[in-house]
């Protein structure tokens, strides 16, 4: 995945390099998704957008992509061990609380 900083026109034209205009030439869309510190685009083909999925595959596809946006996270991921510890953490502070009528 190659990453590289893109000027934006006043008008919201986005100047994509050459590199980029060459590989997008038979891409007919472009998704994007967005929040306030990210912003995603995806190319489907044509074939890809009309084409229904399964769950399954809808499932694969997320995970593979959050594994591509994993490659930017400046954190370390976390080992299941921590999400273990996590989850024990929350059921313990959840049961003291009902315990105490919080």
């Amino acid at each position: 995945m190659e990453s590289q900083k893109i000027n934006i026109l006043e008008d919201g034209t986005f100047v994509l390099p050459d590199e980029l205009k060459e590989s997008l030439k038979n891409t007919p869309e472009l998704w994007m998704a967005w929040n306030e510190d990210l912003i995603v685009i995806n190319r489907k083909s044509l074939e890809k957008s009309q084409e229904p999925l399964s769950q399954t595959e809808r499932i694969q596809r997320f995970f593979a992509s959050a594994d591509k946006l994993s490659q930017f996270n400046e954190v370390a991921a976390i080992s299941e061990d921590e999400i273990q510890a996590e989850i024990e953490a929350y059921r313990s502070e959840k049961r003291t609380n009902k315990r105490e009528g919080v």
